[in-house]
């Protein structure tokens, strides 16, 4: 019994760090009132610059947040239109964009306004006792014309859950485990973390 004890002690000190990253930070936004000065609503999604171990998540996130841009009264261009645009500038990659200047990258995709994103935290990870889901992401409008950053928010969506019983983080490996490869195969991973991440950032985004 005291072993029992003291192993449930040592888990929930190993988690605490987890816990507090979690629950610590806070949104950050910057809003330009140039930003809505703009009278063309059309904007370039770039692509990401990814930050994350998962190759695969910033053109899925790209695509969700286009919509969120048509939800907010903006014209996206279509992304697969934007990157073969940018490929004959030679451009193939978002960390490829600061050496460009803003000018150039909205004179060949003909808008005004550019979105830069990046993908800063795109996690699963399944320890049994401890399941961790988390997104971040960063996105800044930027003037085509002065280069100025006309808004710039972050969003953050995570959920951890914990399980100091045996039985229950066994049981809870599999469940998790299930369904990362069923959000894999609907190629939604982690659905509800990055629609937290995605309201947070476009919390405050002007409606044109």
């Amino acid at each position: 019994m005291k072993d029992h004890y003291a192993g449930i002690r040592l888990r929930a000190a190993l988690l605490a760090p987890l816990l507090f990253s979690a629950c610590a930070g806070s949104a950050s936004y910057l809003i330009s009132p140039a930003l809505q000065a703009v009278p063309d609503g059309r904007i370039a999604l770039l692509p990401f610059e990814n930050y994350s171990n998962d190759v695969s998540a910033p053109g899925l996130m790209r695509g969700e947040i286009s919509k969120r841009f048509m939800l907010r009264g903006y014209s996206p261009l279509d992304t697969a239109e934007t990157d073969e645009k940018l490929r004959a500038m030679g451009i193939t990659d978002g960390g490829q964009l600061p050496s460009v200047k803003p000018e150039e990258i909205g004179g060949a995709l003909g808008v005004s306004l550019l979105c830069y994103g990046s993908l800063e935290d795109f996690t699963f990870q399944n320890l049994g006792f401890v399941v961790r889901k988390s997104v971040g992401l960063r996105i800044r409008i930027v003037s085509a014309a002065t280069g100025e950053t006309l808004f710039d928010a972050v969003g953050k969506g995570r959920n951890i859950k914990v399980f100091l019983n045996r039985d229950e983080a066994t049981a809870a490996f599999v469940v998790y485990s299930v369904q990362k490869l069923a959000e894999n195969m609907l190629k939604h991973p982690l659905w509800a973390e990055s629609g937290k991440a995605m309201d947070q950032a476009f919390a405050r985004l002007p409606r044109r």
